[in-house]
């Protein structure tokens, strides 16, 4: 089932943990007047979702380009045919993946659903990762190592308190680099940078 709408598009960006502005996907105006009206244009943020627009706005061009940089492509953060199709595919071989590693059933449909997100957190609970459901580039990696290596088992997880206290540190990184983005002491793209060196 090819990617055929914006909203399908932007699914697929997200869900393989490409960052779609302060808001995210679904996300409406929050207290920081994450709503950028020089982004997002003239809509009502208290009804309208990222989802729902029927143009290409910067959040999404970004998220274009940051996928198009980590896949070899031209980085010109423009929608097309081509780069359609390679989302596609990295979503489908992420599916494929997810079914070898956990031996589920997942339709093998290259859009990133409910079931492929429910999915990315069972592998991210059996190997000790952060579960978000998010299949970021440093995740899609190891599930593609453990596919390749015939890994099904899970790996040891660590102890519950070493474990908590990574992700109370992850939190709190994470809430500060979203804070200075807020407050523009950092760029969209230092921030990208900055979580994809902290998220597995």
């Amino acid at each position: 089932m090819p990617v055929t709408s914006l909203a399908d598009l932007r699914e697929n960006l997200d869900g393989l943990g490409y960052y779609l502005g302060p808001r995210g996907l679904d996300g409406l105006g929050n207290s920081v007047s994450a709503c950028d009206r020089e982004i997002l244009g003239s809509i009502d943020c208290s009804v309208t979702s990222l989802r729902q627009l029927a143009n290409i706005e910067d959040y999404t061009r970004a998220a274009i380009l940051q996928f198009q940089i980590d896949n070899n492509m031209a980085a010109t953060g423009n929608d097309g045919a081509q780069l359609r199709s390679t989302i596609e595919k990295t979503v489908r071989i992420l599916q494929d993946n997810l079914k070898n590693v956990l031996k589920i059933s997942i339709e093998l449909s290259g859009n990133y659903r409910r079931t492929t997100y429910n999915a990315v957190k069972s592998y991210q609970k059996s190997r000790g990762l952060p579960v978000t459901g998010i299949a970021t580039i440093t995740v899609r990696r190891r599930l593609n190592d453990d596919a390749r290596g015939g890994s099904s088992i899970p790996s040891p997880s660590p102890s519950p308190t070493t474990e908590l206290q990574e992700l109370r540190k992850l939190r709190s990184d994470l809430i500060t680099l979203k804070q200075s983005l807020q407050a523009r002491q950092i760029t969209d793209e230092e921030f990208i940078r900055e979580v994809f060196i902290r998220v597995p």
